[in-house]
């Protein structure tokens, strides 16, 4: 496995330019998120139009996504991380996506909890 290349570079940019986001995926994308709550969990998934709708529904003032580990094998890369909202830690997320040729997403994948934290890389599991 090597590091990933496709995965940051999708969260840098919906983090900072969410407008810029639609270029690196591929018009046939098909993706689900999983997002949970206090262990209520919704589930967006579908095509391109669903994505557009899902992006626009988002309410990402002053959330960041922090990619502890992502790695590539192939055309496809997983990724585990956390989300801080103006700072605070928030939840931990999960990623995978599969690329065409030309580097955009053709599958992307996602799941956030609040459920179950995950320490920071490198510390002691509680």
């Amino acid at each position: 496995m090597t590091a990933a290349t496709f995965l940051p570079l999708y969260l840098e940019t919906l983090d900072t330019t969410p407008d810029q986001v639609l270029p690196l995926l591929a018009s046939e994308i098909r993706f689900c998120v999983l997002w949970s709550v206090d262990g209520e969990a919704q589930e967006f998934a579908g095509g391109m139009k669903e994505l557009e709708a899902y992006y626009a529904q988002r309410e990402p003032d002053g959330q960041l996504h922090h990619v502890e580990i992502a790695r590539r094998e192939g055309n496809s890369e997983v990724a585990l991380g956390y989300t801080t909202k103006h700072g605070e830690r928030l939840e931990t997320f999960t990623m995978a996506a599969q690329v065409d040729e030309h580097g955009r997403a053709v599958r992307l994948y996602a799941s956030r909890t609040t459920s179950l934290p995950f320490d920071p890389v490198g510390r002691t599991v509680r």
